[in-house]
């Protein structure tokens, strides 16, 4: 009688017992600034990183996305193959209890099924992140003089952007990432972003403006242009130093080969360079480049900026530039490009500060490569707010309470 009654206690006492490993890490791990300068790896006084009541709600879920969305191509990687392998060791421990009762060959085949199961289950998260709207976390900057801007997004105009990714549905995704400027830059093409232009708030600071630019092949790497003239078009032979837009090198990007200003006010070259691009290879080449960039930019007087690069998937703002304008909220949209273009011009290097989600170290090459994959949920639970840790005990304490429910339902339904 005591054998039978020794598995139901210890069954009954490990779900507070791990309710209590989770409280003791959530007060444990000491809380660090979401966001940091993409220069010096710190926190930025004054700007910090709001959730929404919705985002709380449903914080386990947009925790975990907005995580997977801020990593890079390596870093999704490592990811994947440190869940399967913790998958796979955990399964193989299972084989050897089930297999003594079922046999080794419909053991082996039930495991199959449960891979086959977990597989379609991760292909599901990574699905859910890329294509299931939710809520935003929002940049929000103390000083009202700064505006928060986005030099790189697109819309369905774009060949590669997502066919419901409206103007308007940019401006929202905008809105929710606490954007005040975004620039539509779709591929070759200023459709879009002339429609979005007519929807503007006539005074910038009452709502997200959406602003003109495009995306073009420009001596033979991608740019991004403020305003809708096109720099193919200037030749060197008519009036190489006339009225030039504001370019902006995308990464990735062949540093060797960018181009140089022929002019003043950088005409016929660069004005700015992408030191952070929201897509996971803009954000591996971001990662593996950044001194590089930074140095280029130093040399070069280039303004540095942060690109969402959206197309229309996901719901993550991972990176923001922040430019110092006095009066921008009660200019007209258009006042308020001339002040972008004439800051970026004037003040060069020293023009944008870029400010980004605390992202977990690269694990590209050495012993970090093996063990950084490890260290990914302290990184994750040290960047998670004291409401945030809140929302995820009181998920967790739901969820083990249904499991005793169930287990206490199955003893007593138990012949």
């Amino acid at each position: 009688m005591q054998q039978s009654q020794d598995p139901e206690r210890r069954s009954r006492a490990w779900r507070p017992l791990a309710f209590a490993v989770f409280v003791v890490v959530a007060l444990a791990v000491p809380v660090v600034p979401p966001v940091v300068s993409v220069v010096t790896g710190r926190p930025v006084p004054g700007v910090t990183l709001v959730h929404p009541i919705a985002y709380l709600l449903l914080a386990p879920i947009c925790g975990v996305l907005d995580a997977l969305t801020a990593l890079s191509v390596s870093q999704h990687i490592a990811f994947l193959v440190l869940i399967l392998s913790l998958f796979v060791v955990w399964r193989l421990f299972r084989l050897r209890r089930t297999r003594r009762r079922k046999g080794f060959l419909l053991a082996g085949l039930v495991e199959v099924g449960v891979l086959a199961l977990f597989l379609v289950t991760l292909v599901g998260v990574y699905a859910v992140g890329v294509l299931v709207p939710r809520p935003m976390a929002r940049l929000h900057v103390d000083d009202p003089n700064v505006v928060v801007i986005d030099f790189h997004s697109h819309t369905l105009s774009s060949h590669d952007g997502r066919k419901s990714f409206t103007a308007e549905r940019n401006r929202a995704w905008h809105r929710g990432g606490g954007f005040d400027v975004a620039y539509i830059t779709d591929h070759d093409s200023i459709r879009a972003a002339l429609e979005a232009e007519t929807r503007n708030p006539r005074r910038a600071g009452d709502g997200t403006v959406l602003l003109a630019g495009r995306e073009v092949v420009y001596r033979d790497i991608h740019v991004t242009t403020i305003g809708t003239f096109d720099p193919r078009t200037r030749t060197s032979t008519s009036e190489p130093c006339g009225p030039w837009p504001v370019v902006v090198g995308t990464i990735p990007a062949n540093l060797s080969h960018l181009p140089v200003a022929e002019c003043p006010d950088h005409g016929g070259g660069l004005s700015a360079i992408e030191l952070l691009d929201g897509a996971p290879k803009g954000l591996e080449e971001g990662d593996r480049q950044r001194a590089r960039i930074l140095a280029i930019a130093d040399s070069l007087d280039l303004a540095v900026v942060a690109a969402s690069d959206n197309h229309g998937w996901g719901s993550t703002a991972v990176g923001w530039s922040l430019m110092t304008i006095p009066g921008w909220r009660d200019m007209t949209p258009g006042q308020l490009n001339d002040a972008i273009v004439g800051t970026i011009r004037t003040q060069g290097r020293h023009a944008v500060e870029v400010v980004a989600l605390r992202r977990p170290p690269e694990t590209r090459t050495g012993l970090w490569a093996t063990v950084g994959p490890l260290l990914l949920p302290q990184s994750f639970v040290s960047r998670l707010s004291r409401a945030e840790r809140m929302a995820w005990l009181a998920w967790i304490a739901l969820a083990l309470w249904l499991s005793a429910r169930q287990s206490r339902r199955r003893r007593e339904t138990a012949p």
